[in-house]
This record gives structure tokens, sequence and C-alpha cells, in this order.
């Protein structure tokens, strides 16, 4: 499926392309993780509806949270966290998964993590056509302020490159950091409105608002997507900073240390 919607643009691309080497990682890495489901891509979407399930019950009949849409917002705020989740956890063990090729293939290492960050893009992109169908079904409002979607899609595909970046660094020196990270990404996603109210994360963990810029990219997803609004562009600018300036500090601490990978991994 996914293959045939970006096959045409491939088509385009010139034999030997860079962008098409990554985009063959990217693809063998993704159809590895299902080939041989007897559900295939769709165990890409069980995942996210189970959590949404379950976290629905107990939000709407433990706590009695009342928000509008509050499935639809609890389902995008999952997406979103889980690609960046997936995308920087499998970023960490990138160079031991690979190493045979950095060690008998002379190209960018970067481009490893573009294709294992594009791998977990996939599956997050299969969810968002199924959370858009759902959205349409439900009702919420759909207005011009939609096409402020992608900028936040992009936001976080820089973010989680960044990071997984930074991870599989750490991982060359510090072999445990794939449990502290877990612990990171246990906490995170309660650091940020997934669950709860965005007046009520404002209130108690507004510090948090430019600390965590999870928070404010999916603070903007839910307005231009669920509420017809505009952007916080504020809050989006600072978003698209961050990442950008952290991916520029994680390729350079990356390129500075990754020499010493093959020897220390």
């Amino acid at each position: 499926m996914i293959n045939r919607v970006f096959k045409p643009i491939l088509e385009l691309l010139p034999e030997n392309n860079r962008w098409e080497r990554i985009w063959k990682l990217a693809q063998v890495d993704f159809q590895k993780r299902y080939y041989g489901n007897r559900l295939g891509l769709f165990w890409a979407l069980l995942n996210p509806l189970f959590q949404l399930g379950v976290y629905y019950i107990v939000f709407t009949n433990v706590f009695s949270v009342s928000i509008p849409y509050f499935a639809l917002y609890m389902f995008i705020g999952l997406l979103f966290w889980m690609f960046f989740s997936e995308a920087t956890t499998k970023s960490i063990q990138t160079l031991i998964n690979y190493r045979y090729l950095i060690e008998n293939i002379q190209f960018n290492k970067i481009d490893l993590f573009l294709s294992s960050t594009l791998s977990s893009f996939m599956g997050f992109a299969f969810n968002l056509a199924v959370f858009f169908v759902i959205a349409l079904s439900l009702g919420p409002p759909v207005t011009l302020n939609f096409l402020y979607f992608p900028l936040f899609v992009v936001n976080i595909f820089l973010l989680a490159l960044a990071f997984g970046l930074l991870l599989s660094t750490l991982n060359i020196y510090l072999k445990d950091i794939h449990h502290v990270w877990d612990m990171v990404t246990l906490l995170g996603i309660w650091l940020a409105p997934v669950f709860y109210s965005e007046d009520l994360f404002e209130k108690k963990l507004g510090f948090l608002m430019y600390a965590n810029p999870f928070a404010g990219i999916i603070i903007n997803v839910r307005k231009t997507v669920l509420y017809g609004q505009a952007p916080d562009f504020l809050l989006c600018f600072y978003n698209f900073a961050f990442a950008i300036l952290l991916l520029v500090l994680c390729n350079l601490l990356f390129r500075r240390f990754s020499h010493k990978a093959i020897e220390k991994l």
C-alpha cells in the first residue's frame, strides 16, 4: 500500500539517487516489521486504537473528562507521540542494526537515520489517514487552517530525527541509554497535553510549554485539525526553531563522534 502511494514519486528520481536509497532502506525496514503477520500493516493501527480505547474508558468514566471530540483529541495526540517515541527508540540501535553496511560501504551515515525515521513515518502516515477518515465522519469543522497541518508533521519528523541522532551518539558510549529513554518517554507523554485539556496543562504545567516542544506541536495540531482555529504562530515558530537548531547541533555531534561507532559497538 505504502509503496503504491510513493511509486510515482520514486519513478521521477534518477537511478542510484541518494533519496531512492534512503527510501529503499526505509521500505525494507518497514516491510520486515509487518511481513508475514496475518494482519500486516493493520498492526500499526491496532496498538494506538487499543491504547485509545483504554484511556478513553478511564478518562471518561473515572475522571469524567469533558473535552469536545475527546476520542479524536486523544487519538491525534497518541499518534504523534507514538511516532516520536517509536522513531527515537529505533534510532538508538540504528548503528548496530546497520553495522554491516557501515563496515562495507562508504556512504553518509545520516542516511541510515533518515531511512529509520521514514520507516516509522510510514506507519504514522497510514494511521493519520485512518484518523482523518474517522474525523470527517464525526464532524469537526474543516477550515482553511487545516492547511497548516503538514507543517506540524514536518516539525515532529525533524524533532524525532534530531533526538534519534543524539540518542544513537550517546549509545556509542552509554549502553544503558535505551533504559533511560524508556523512562523519559513514559514521563514525557504525561508532561504534554495528550490526555488532559490544554487549559489544565497551561494552568498546572505551563512552564513546560517551551521546555517540552512536543506540547506546542500537539496543541497547534488540535487547533487546526479539530477546532478549525489558526495555530499559535509564536509557538509554531519556536517549535520549528527548536527542532532545526537541535537537529543541526545533534548532526554536528554525531559527525564528531560517529567515527568511533565501529570500535565501540
